[in-house]
């Protein structure tokens, strides 16, 4: 990244005769924009890890063995309460993996449609502490109103029909 930023001030800045101080003032506008995205991202990484090394996400996922429930809705509720909670779908993915995982294992249900309903349950309600909520609003330069009537409502929109699609699809593999 770092190297992405020099060469970026160099063919965008400097060799376009702009003034240092003007490339200086561009950074720090820029820099402003992503910090917070880049601090919701990271915080939602470190709950991750903090719920993997305390065993927190190994300890529900024995809570939920007894559950009568399909374990592909399990998973994608499971991925969607986290998302909800974290922001982040990639964590949200990831830290629903390492619950439901022995739930794939001990019930023979099929990896792959499993990593499909994570996978739309890690999309739901994306909304104020979600990195893409923030770039959506931004680029498409919306109140945070519309971001929620818009953004938040599509992805809500995708993680359900992703759902339903592995639902079916459950019935025919």
């Amino acid at each position: 990244m770092l190297i992405s930023v020099l060469v970026a001030i160099y063919f965008l800045g400097i060799k376009r005769g702009r003034t240092t101080k003007n490339v200086m003032k561009s950074l720090e506008e820029a820099f402003k924009s992503v910090s917070i995205i880049l601090l919701i991202v990271a915080g939602a990484g470190g709950f991750k890890q903090i719920l993997t090394d305390g065993g927190v996400s190994k300890y529900i996922g024995e809570l939920l063995a007894g559950v009568e429930i399909s374990p592909l809705i399990l998973g994608w509720a499971i991925a969607g309460v986290i998302r909800i909670c974290v922001g982040s779908a990639t964590v949200a993915g990831l830290t629903a993996v390492g619950i439901i995982a022995p739930l794939v294992q001990s019930q023979g249900v099929k990896p792959e449609l499993m990593v499909l309903a994570i996978g739309s349950g890690s999309l739901i309600c994306s909304h104020l502490n979600d990195g893409g909520f923030w770039l959506f609003k931004e680029y498409f330069n919306l109140s945070i109103k519309e971001t929620l009537q818009t953004w938040t409502v599509m992805e809500t929109i995708v993680s359900i029909v992703g759902l339903l699609g592995v639902l079916v699809l459950d019935q025919f593999v």
